[in-house]
């Protein structure tokens, strides 16, 4: 589905939960603000929001003021702006330049915290490379590949990290406690020759189950699934599935605690697993049609998806480039399957 399917499921959730019956318990009655959707290849932010934003995409940039909280999913992302709230990150190369006010949770590849930037409340952030340049009011805690601390940072409070090299400048203010952790990644030879036969019979079996179920998906919803167009929507859908990765688990734990919305929450955490298990498959069958997409078999739609899903287990099995291959898959399909059409 498109934009607009997240944009009015986040409608019919808050609806439910700020019916007049629900707020008529409450002796102070409180003005709902629904949050601020976009989602694009590329997205800028240059007006004021008021309220909460959440935004995905491939190059996303804030450089305006939010008043809520700030969820964000992407490629590229900076943020230069204030944020009232809390600013929840997951991308690429992130940048945060500006300040906010609460707390700062990121994961990424390169993360950096600008030397203009504040940071009031914790910051919670894991990457391959951490730049801490700004200041922070509250305890630190991360974990990555390298971290650099630089000359005027300010950290108010903790700095717990576990790293494989850390760079910190003598001329930085940490005013707690300092607690790098230097770990080195060793591999172990005995157990990996003792556990590679069970891992491939394991990997094996998985992939039986997978070829079975997609079988049957194909039997039964084979003649439904439409060509998409890889060049135009895979950005798109990565983005937009990385984006319900993050957001569904905060949107059934909010319908649990209301209670009235708990059988919701239930039904949306079986439709979370079950997407996140079909997505590799749909991912299977598109890569499967765009191989024989020039080739007489392109009509032959097991067969396409058998060699789609042979070909993502296989590149599954390269070291550090596997991992994220799998990850991949399921965001692309996750993202096909809630942007997609209806009719599809």
């Amino acid at each position: 589905m498109k934009k607009i399917f997240l944009t009015g499921f986040l409608i019919f959730v808050f609806t439910v939960l700020f019916t007049p019956s629900v707020l008529a318990q409450t002796k102070n009655k409180t003005l709902v603000t629904l949050p601020t959707f976009k989602a694009g290849d590329i997205e800028l932010i240059d007006k004021p929001i008021a309220g909460d934003l959440m935004l995905a995409g491939k190059e996303l940039k804030i450089v305006t003021d939010i008043s809520g909280d700030v969820y964000v999913a992407g490629g590229e992302i900076e943020i230069d702006g204030s944020v009232g709230g809390n600013l929840i990150v997951a991308g690429g190369k992130v940048k945060v330049l500006g300040k906010v006010a609460k707390n700062l949770i990121v994961a990424g590849g390169k993360v950096e915290v600008g030397e203009l930037a504040e940071i009031g409340g914790y910051t919670l952030t894991g990457g391959q490379e951490i730049n801490l340049l700004g200041k922070f009011m509250g305890p630190i805690k991360l974990g990555a590949k390298s971290l650099m601390v630089g000359q005027k940072a300010i950290i108010n409070g903790n700095l717990e990290a576990d790293v494989t090299t850390s760079e910190i400048s003598s001329d930085s203010k940490i005013v707690g406690e300092k607690n790098i952790k230097i770990h080195e990644v060793k591999k172990p030879e005995i157990e990996k020759n003792q556990f590679k036969k069970i891992g491939y019979a394991g990997k094996f079996i998985s992939f039986l189950s997978k070829l079975l179920v997609l079988l049957v998906f194909i039997k039964f919803f084979g003649k439904k699934i439409n060509p998409t167009n890889i060049k135009d929507s895979f950005l798109a859908n990565i983005g937009f599935g990385l984006m319900l990765l993050i957001m569904a688990p905060f949107v059934m734990l909010i319908l649990a605690i209301t209670i009235i919305g708990l059988p919701l929450s239930l039904i949306l955490l079986v439709i979370y697993f079950l997407s996140l298990y079909l997505s590799t498959l749909i991912t299977s069958i598109v890569i499967g049609k765009y191989i024989f997409i020039k080739n007489k078999f392109k009509e032959n739609i097991y067969l396409q998806s058998i060699v789609g899903l042979f070909v993502i287990s296989l590149l599954g099995l390269i070291p550090v480039v596997g991992g994220l291959i799998k990850l991949t898959a399921v965001l692309f399909g996750v993202g096909i399957i809630f942007r997609s059409d209806k009719s599809k």
